[in-house]
């Protein structure tokens, strides 16, 4: 009889727990603050039993740093975890933020050696998007494949093109690399070729130029969970509602979470939008 009691209270437990670590890491960004931005981020495990996600924001005198992880494999989790922590906890020198490219490939390198020290002969890796806002300037780096986008007049406009067999193939045949063919043979394979945590991490996807953001322009950050879900036209037609943006991060997951997709990944979303 007292088990009949004992297990349900347990599994209860162990939900409200789980439902606690889910959403701890967005408080954070659920209380920020600021006269320039508004940020909303929302969630979902998808089909998986781990949620392998990780969002961190830092605002350093007005500048703001927003990062997307997207854990991958055993200890995904982890790895998504120190790469946040260690971008964040680098964001504090003014002088590197004064050079957004120097500072992600220091934060990049770092993160690398991090992921490597702690987890050693275990495996773990993650993609990270990393943007940093400073007024009205956007500067970012990618590695993996998560998405940063800007959504602009109705438009969501792919700002990262993401580190995968297919984007390498076609730049290796713009260089003169590889033939048509064997481009051809790899524009349908969309798996990531460089990780942080991977024994051969290299270069990461950085930008070339600022671009320079408008009032009520928002930067989007999307797990491979997201846009691999949903259409294109799905994400326009809810970031086009006039709502603020932590309701439509929410809309987006509840999308993710209403598809009748059967094998569907973690999801997660980060929305900033300049006021």
């Amino acid at each position: 009889m007292l088990s009949d009691i004992v297990v349900p209270a347990i599994l209860f437990l162990c939900i409200v727990v789980l439902h606690i670590l889910r959403t701890k890491q967005l408080d954070p960004l659920k209380i920020f603050l600021g006269e320039e931005y508004e940020l909303g981020a929302a969630s979902t495990f998808g089909s998986r039993t781990i949620q392998q996600d990780y969002f961190g924001v830092k605002n350093n005198q007005g500048v703001l740093l927003m990062l997307l992880a997207d854990g991958i494999r055993e200890n995904g989790e982890i790895a998504a975890k120190l790469a946040v922590d260690t971008f964040r906890n680098l964001f504090y020198d003014t002088n590197l933020i004064k050079k957004p490219q120097y500072f992600f490939k220091r934060a990049a390198n770092a993160t690398q050696n991090k992921i490597s020290n702690t987890l050693e002969e275990r495996q773990g890796e993650t993609s990270l998007a990393a943007v940093i806002l400073s007024g009205d300037q956007l500067f970012y780096s990618l590695i993996g494949n998560c998405r940063v986008t800007v959504f602009r007049g109705g438009d969501l406009i792919p700002v990262s093109e993401g580190q995968t067999l297919d984007v390498l193939a076609k730049h290796r045949y713009e260089e003169g690399r590889i033939s048509k063919q064997e481009t051809l043979a790899l524009l349908d394979r969309h798996r990531r070729y460089n990780v942080l945590g991977q024994d051969s991490f290299q270069e990461i996807e950085i930008f070339s130029k600022p671009i320079s953001l408008l009032d009520n322009d928002m930067v989007v950050l999307m797990s491979e969970g997201v846009f691999n879900t949903l259409r294109w036209v799905e994400l326009e037609e809810v970031l086009s509602k006039k709502k603020s943006v932590q309701a439509l991060a929410d809309e987006i997951i509840n999308l993710v979470n209403d598809s009748p997709m059967v094998d569907k990944d973690n999801a997660s979303i980060l929305i900033c939008r300049r006021k």
